[in-house]
């Protein structure tokens, strides 16, 4: 009887060895599919026109590959790179002299480009930013697949997230442990709204990463009601431009936030929305304001 079980057992062993042996044999690292878009095989060259997913390629670092990008790609490091127009509005003949077969951008690429880069040959990726930081994660293992394969380059992808995060952690232990927790916020307009960034943004992220409490940090809508900036009335504000600032100044009860004597400073939302490298060079901007002495 024993012997009887052995036996059994041993053979649903070997099954199961069987199975696991082919779905591992079945995985490779191409093709790679996101959405509507499969890679056949590791792209070589590749052309960047969106700044933030630069920044996150560079990140993982598959920026090597980049022989082509947008005006707008224009982090320190990149410049050296050969430049096909604007983001939206990318020249097709200048992307097809540089031997690009993929191109990495926003919806805003005009669709006749797009078709064009097509009939071309050439694969076009269309990722817009992520918005909150599971996103984020999500984006890196996303871009590190389709550069390097759905397990290797998956794998450092989701490194490079890691190891952000886990500076821009290293930066916030760093800075709790000095003095008072200070208040912040970050403003922006948008058709004509006073917007900030709420709970579980990309953005309130990267205010949570200074030490500070974003005094909307629990808030359920983006939208700014004035009557709760005033009661908050938060020690620094970050605006996304001098427009919002001057929408400060105009209001009547706005007007009297005590962070608008010296505390406010413009970082742009392009900036603060950064999800690479260039994140840790943002929180020390923010850092530089809410904490001089400690740059002194």
């Amino acid at each position: 009887m024993h012997r009887k079980i052995l036996t059994m057992a041993t053979a649903l062993l070997l099954i199961l060895t069987a199975i696991f042996s082919t779905s591992c044999s079945a995985e490779s690292e191409y093709p790679v599919t996101i959405g509507n878009i499969t890679l056949k095989s590791e792209p070589k060259n590749i052309v960047i026109l969106n700044k933030n997913l630069a920044d996150i390629i560079s990140c993982i670092g598959y920026d090597v590959k980049m022989v082509g990008r947008s005006d707008e790609v224009n982090q320190k490091g990149m410049g050296v790179v050969p430049s096909v127009g604007l983001n939206a509005n990318a020249s097709p003949a200048s992307i097809d002299e540089l031997d690009a077969n993929v191109v990495f951008a926003d919806n805003s690429l005009d669709k006749s480009v797009t078709d064009e880069l097509k009939k071309k040959g050439i694969t076009v990726v269309i990722l817009e930013n992520a918005n909150t930081p599971k996103q984020v994660k999500n984006i890196y293992k996303q871009l590190g697949a389709l550069l390097g394969g759905n397990i290797t380059g998956k794998a450092k992808g989701k490194e490079a997230c890691e190891m952000l995060f886990e500076e821009l952690k290293d930066v916030k232990a760093a800075v709790q442990t000095m003095d008072v927790v200070k208040t912040v916020c970050y403003l922006y307009t948008e058709n004509g709204v006073l917007k900030t960034f709420n709970k579980g943004t990309w953005g309130a992220n990267m205010l949570d990463f200074t030490g500070g409490i974003n005094v909307f940090e629990n808030s359920d809508t983006d939208v700014v009601v004035p009557e709760n900036l005033m009661l908050s009335n938060p020690d620094y504000i970050f605006c996304a431009d001098s427009d919002v600032i001057k929408y400060l100044k105009s209001s009547e009860k706005l007007k009297k936030l005590s962070a608008l004597s010296k505390n406010t400073s413009i970082i742009s939302y392009d900036e603060i929305n950064m999800q690479g490298d260039t994140a840790l060079d943002v929180l020390e901007k923010m850092l530089k304001v809410m904490r001089p002495e400690d740059f002194s």
